[in-house]
């Protein structure tokens, strides 16, 4: 069985639902990053938006930089 490997202080990103990424880190939720209309909304923890992006991946930039994730370092 395969093992998956990550670094203590990264950021787990998984599909909840269809057009719908969550990041995790540990415990904790960080934020999440919906689709819609062709761009990416992405919110922090408490489902505050924190912008719309046309890429994904910057989306999930906003999240991982917030605050709930500056917190935990």
């Amino acid at each position: 069985m395969p093992q998956t490997w990550r670094q203590e202080n990264s950021v787990l990103w998984t599909v909840a639902e269809p057009d719908m990424h969550v990041g995790v880190m540990g415990s904790r939720t960080l934020g999440f990053v919906i689709r819609v209309d062709g761009s990416f909304i992405a919110f922090d923890h408490e489902s505050n938006p924190l912008g719309r992006y046309q890429r994904l991946r910057t989306a999930k930039q906003s999240v991982e930089t917030s605050p709930a994730r500056r917190s935990l370092r």
